[in-house]
């Protein structure tokens, strides 16, 4: 695993100023909204760590690239993308197995997953989440952002089924271009 992955929350409104945000308003909009914002900000801080991306940039440069929609949410080629405009190594990847997700986390890199809003309610879409590792015991450990505390979702331990059954099979590598 890889501990160096700082965690950041989706919870913007509590600093918005600091975070770059027009208002109080703008920022409660998107408390519930930046998961994928908040995912990009734990790989530039592990990846990049001399250079500050502030949320509300990086949702900015999204929007513009019609990263976004409210129907469906962050688009993964549109998170790929912009890391690769931010001099990194960026793929979409789709999996089929729990070994294949595994290997996948072992790779270098971060791994960006597609998973349910909650380990404890159905659903395998609709909330991303940085992968930081999986313990020799078979454990996922995540950073699941979340809008309503700074803290919660950091280093969560999920086992490898109950996070198989919560995920998409779908998410974005990436990595120090080489």
């Amino acid at each position: 695993m890889d501990p160096v992955i700082p965690f950041f929350s989706s919870m913007f409104s509590h600093d918005w100023e600091n975070l770059g945000y027009p208002s109080l308003r703008a920022a409660k909009f998107w408390n519930g909204r930046s998961c994928g914002v908040a995912c990009l900000q734990m790989v530039y801080a592990a990846l990049v760590p001399h250079r500050r991306f502030l949320p509300s940039t990086i949702t900015e440069e999204l929007l513009a690239d019609g990263s976004y929609s409210e129907a469906s949410g962050w688009n993964h080629k549109g998170l790929a993308e912009h890391a690769r405009r931010n001099g990194l190594s960026a793929s979409t990847e789709t999996f089929g197995a729990q070994e294949q997700l595994v290997q996948s986390v072992q790779e270098d890199g971060i791994f960006i997953a597609s998973i349910g809003h909650s380990f404890d309610s159905d659903g395998a879409s609709g909330h991303l989440a940085v992968v930081i590792g999986v313990s020799s015991s078979g454990n996922v450990h995540v950073h699941r952002p979340s809008s309503h505390h700074l803290t919660t979702g950091r280093d969560l331990v999920v086992d490898l089924q109950t996070f198989w059954e919560h995920f998409s099979g779908r998410g974005i590598r990436i990595s120090k271009s080489s």
